[in-house]
């Protein structure tokens, strides 16, 4: 058994988060569907649903997006005997959602694993969200060419010895030791390593903070290694036109 009507909270006003404002604004419905219903599972036992579909506009950006509603009759506060309302946004986003940094000067696949990373970490796709940001740091250093480099060694003797290695760990130290990344970096990006390995291998869930943070790391290291550069090389051009544009007014 099942009703369907129409545009009954039409213009109605909900407060939900904007993907565009980032925060809890006024939203007006522009088109609803309800539905409820009822299924019976014999003649003692049966579940009542409720279901609303939304397009909402926001009232300050004007973004549109969409909404829904749900409950049944087994969900419910065994504390107020009130049905439980589950929301649902669409793209989805909450307070902690992330906003998407633009990359002006970083090749294409290594924008769009970046995009990809944030859309998982949206998503509370976490296992996958740090698989990706150990991909990114495999990007980087296949753009920048770094093919390995030198990793210590602990023997049993206690005694350390350095070898070349191929592996995430041999690049990373290579990227140090080429001098794009210091030391301080480096080891940071170690540490996205283990976040990467443990999600991959271990298929281990890495912590919203863990990932929040990981994510933030890896921005900064994407605008230094291939932002900063070129609005460095861009304010040289600037000054240098202007000083010889000075001098030919002279």
């Amino acid at each position: 058994m099942r009703k369907v009507e129409f545009n009954k909270s039409k213009d109605k006003i909900l407060k939900v988060i904007c993907s565009d404002c980032k925060r809890e604004t006024r939203h007006k419905v522009l088109q609803s569907v309800d539905m409820t219903g009822r299924e019976d599972y014999s003649d003692d036992f049966w579940i009542a649903w409720d279901s609303i579909y939304q397009i909402i506009e926001c009232q300050g950006c004007l973004s549109v997006s969409f909404r829904t509603e749900s409950y049944n009759s087994e969900d419910y506060d065994p504390y107020t005997g009130k049905p439980v309302v589950f929301e649902r946004l669409y793209p989805y986003r909450s307070s902690d959602t992330l906003n998407i940094k633009e990359f002006h000067n970083i090749p294409v696949n290594l924008n769009r694993i970046y995009r990809e990373v944030i859309d998982c970490y949206n998503n509370e796709i976490n296992t996958l969200c740090a698989a990706g940001l150990r991909t990114i740091i495999e990007g980087i250093c296949a753009v920048l060419k770094i093919n390995n480099g030198p990793v210590k060694i602990t023997k049993k003797d206690g005694s350390v010895k350095v070898v070349r290695k191929k592996n995430l760990q041999g690049k990373i130290s290579g990227l140090t030791e080429k001098g794009i990344l210091t030391t301080k970096y480096s080891d940071i990006l170690h540490e996205h390593r283990y976040l990467g390995n443990e999600a991959v291998h271990e298929l281990s869930q890495p912590s919203r903070q863990e990932l929040a943070l990981a994510i933030e790391i890896i921005e900064n290291i994407l605008e230094n290694v291939f932002e900063i550069p070129e609005k460095a090389e861009e304010l040289k051009r600037r000054r240098f036109k202007r000083l010889k544009k000075h001098n030919s007014v002279k």
